[in-house]
């Protein structure tokens, strides 16, 4: 009996003996197979080096020449935060809802992970993800990392531990805390507090009321299904119960918690994402910046950087009401036109677009060519100012709608010049030797063009008046004819082009034909910008420059640009051509800026009309600011309307701009500088030489000192005056 009781206890010591080596060996296995998937993890936690440095993606940030933030460029919409900036509330909420035990911890909450842990294998049975539990630590730690991810599993919460433990290690609680609220997605597109302050409420995070920054704070667990915009009454909720956690941890008084909870949800009233100011011009300055990222070593929409412009806010600003205000106006004018017209207007498209038994009915249906019209006549408007001093884009339009209308007719649309390109013509013919009293014969003329077809071009009011004309007259009554002669008789196509890339024109469209005098061809605003630009600036051609400077979120300068000049025509050539122009301006085809819109400033300019009235341009300058207006449709097909010329239908927007310019900005008047160059000679008027003495009409006419006529009038002599018909021919 004994020794069945001894054996008995034996193979119960053996028994236990087996499962405790067996448990110990399980352990042993469990905890190096726990070892080995830990070690594998930490493969794939970031470097200590990338833990070491914080460098979160941050907004590009322009800014106009006066001082005024105009656009933000980003990846994330993220702007950094100090956190002795922000309000205590701020962290107060954070903490009282995301991590009660924040400033106790060393990167996770010892029993909430345990109790988690305790969960994650009957969740996982059940097959429900593991989550909670996490602390301010491990969620900056998931935000910053790629290598940790956002998968709700187990190896994601230790990943979250493990880089949490070594975060508190190098950084302080202050430090954890800026980078968070720098960090985390707050929703509506927004990183970081400050960005999304700026988004929801118009303010700095400085600014935060306590209700402000609960509703902030609530949007850190889902930014989706609390977004205030769309789902008002789960953000509201959410709202309430930070600001209940706030008052569990005593950060409010009950009183305060009970007021605060019935105020409603005040949001800032721009929801939808503006576009900034000057969006055709920012639009340029990114596309540079994409560019040059490569050569200069950044990411323009990652790391922060400074971009100071040229862009004067408060001239873009007048522009933009000026064309705001006009567009209506235009519109209304055009489709006018174009309904009275619309027998040709309309002919083509209709019978192109409907089968031939509806298309003359479709002709008298007078609500489809209303609708018709509304639809294809929305004229678009190029509006360009530079600084000819220094070539400083000032203000740049290039549409009536950048959300609709990205293409930047400023810079990218190539449209004919027609007339406005004739003062490039004619200061070709001066810079050679010719002066403003140069006469030509104002008659009808055949071109033999290259391919051997007849052009006979004629003057746009279609008379002949043919008498010698001078040079001054004929820019000033835009004479075609005359225009024509000066290519044929006393320049060539060849120099025309010379000159116009001298004076900054791209003229890759611009052949070297006689109709270039009547502005064949096709150029941009942006050179016919320049070219006036040049000859305000006394000949001398500077590149259009639209950015000062760039520098690194540090404030280290990255690339700094100047004026790069070249002199494109003599100082003398620049202010016949100014002068001729300034005549355009008081007696010519641009004479309704003075006696409609009463700009009595020194002025220079000259209007454009193309064939079938298809673009509209008026291009004038003052000593201080060059500006080009631009009118017409997207599509060329379709005409702003017969009778619709540079001067009824762009200079009136010029008018507008320029006055209300000069009246805000207060500049004062300054006049054109008359070069050494340049002598007054008394002109005759019947031989258009150097007057005499005995020269009845007379008027007073600038010369290049080098070139002044020396042979003197030789109508009005003694011997033609003692004559019988009086000296008159």
């Amino acid at each position: 009996m004994a020794n069945k009781k001894k054996k008995k206890k034996s193979n119960v010591t053996k028994a236990l003996l087996i499962l405790f080596t067996g448990t110990i060996l399980i352990s042993a296995l469990a905890i190096f197979i726990l070892y080995i998937y830990i070690s594998n993890l930490m493969t794939d936690l970031p470097e200590f080096k990338k833990l070491e440095k914080y460098e979160p993606n941050l907004i590009t940030k322009i800014y106009s020449a006066d001082g005024v933030l105009i656009k933000e460029l980003y990846s994330e919409n993220r702007n950094p935060v100090n956190l002795d900036s922000i309000p205590n509330h701020v962290i107060q909420a954070l903490t009282s809802t995301e991590d009660r035990s924040f400033g106790e911890h060393w990167g996770f909450n010892t029993r909430r992970t345990i109790q988690a842990a305790m969960m994650a294998v009957p969740r996982k049975l059940v097959g429900k993800n593991v989550h909670g539990a996490s602390t301010i630590t491990q969620q900056l730690a998931r935000n910053l990392y790629n290598e940790i991810g956002f998968k709700k599993n187990l190896e994601r919460k230790i990943k979250e531990l493990l880089t949490s433990v070594q975060l508190e290690k190098m950084y302080s609680k202050k430090e954890i805390l800026e980078m968070y609220l720098t960090q985390c997605l707050f929703g509506e597109g927004t990183y970081g507090i400050q960005s999304s302050a700026k988004r929801m409420f118009g303010k700095n995070a400085s600014e935060l009321l306590v209700e402000e920054s609960a509703l902030l704070i609530a949007q850190l667990k889902a930014p989706a299904h609390y977004n205030p915009f769309k789902k008002p009454e789960r953000a509201l909720n959410r709202r309430n119960l930070v600001l209940y956690n706030m008052l569990t941890m005593g950060y409010l008084e009950r009183t305060e918690y009970d007021s605060l909870k019935l105020l409603p949800i005040v949001l800032n009233d721009k929801k939808k994402r503006q576009i900034g100011i000057a969006p055709y011009f920012t639009e340029n300055i990114r596309k540079k910046l994409r560019d040059m990222q490569k050569e200069y070593d950044f990411e323009y929409l990652r790391d922060g950087l400074k971009v100071y412009t040229t862009l004067d806010s408060r001239i873009q600003a007048i522009a933009d009401s000026c064309v705001n205000d006009y567009v209506p106006i235009v519109t209304a004018s055009t489709k006018r036109r174009f309904i009275k017209d619309h027998r040709k207007g309309l002919k083509k498209y209709v019978h192109t677009h409907y089968d031939s038994t509806r298309w003359q009915f479709k002709m008298t249906d007078s609500l489809m060519i209303d609708s018709l019209a509304e639809a294809k006549l929305k004229p678009q408007i190029a509006l360009m100012a530079i600084n000819p001093k220094n070539g400083n884009i000032l203000a740049m339009i290039g549409g009536t709608d950048f959300k609709e209308y990205k293409f930047n007719t400023a810079t990218q649309a190539w449209r004919q010049p027609g007339s406005i390109f004739k003062p490039i013509v004619y200061l070709t013919a001066l810079d050679n030797g010719y002066s403003p009293a140069t006469t030509l014969i104002n008659q009808p003329v055949v071109v033999t063009m290259p391919d051997g077809s007849r052009w006979q071009p004629g003057n746009y009011d279609k008379t002949n008046i043919g008498g010698y004309i001078s040079l001054r007259e004929a820019l000033r009554k835009s004479l075609n004819l005359i225009s024509v002669r000066l290519i044929m008789e006393l320049i060539t196509p060849r120099e025309v082009i010379t000159y116009a890339r001298k004076l900054g024109v791209n003229t890759r469209y611009i052949m070297a034909y006689s109709s270039i005098a009547l502005g064949a061809g096709s150029l941009r605003p942006l050179d016919i910008i320049t070219a006036y630009a040049t000859i305000a600036n006394k000949g001398t051609h500077i590149k259009p420059l639209d950015i000062l400077k760039i520098e690194d979120k540090n404030g280290n300068m990255i690339e700094e640009y100047h004026p790069d000049r070249s002199v494109a025509i003599s100082k003398e050539t620049a202010y016949m051509i100014t002068n001729m122009m300034e005549d355009v301006i008081n007696n010519g085809t641009g004479k309704r800026l003075r006696f409609m819109y009463d700009f009595r400033r020194p002025v220079a300019g000259k209007t454009g009309t193309t064939n079938d009235f298809t673009d509209a341009w008026f291009c004038g300058f003052t000593p201080q600011i060059a500006v080009v207006v631009w009118v017409g449709l997207q599509d060329p097909y379709y005409k702003l309307g017969k009778g619709a010329t540079g001067s009824n239908t762009a200079l009136p927007l010029w008018g507008k701009f320029i006055k209300k310019l000069y009246q805000e900005m207060k500049w004062p008047i300054e006049d054109f500088e008359v070069p050494e160059g340049i002598i007054e000679v008394e002109i005759c008027k019947d031989s258009m030489k150097p007057a005499g003495p005995y020269c009845p009409r007379t008027y007073k006419e600038i010369f290049n000192k080098k070139y002044v006529p020396s042979e003197k009038c030789d109508i009005h002599t003694p011997r033609n005056i003692d004559s019988d018909d009086g000296g008159r021919f």
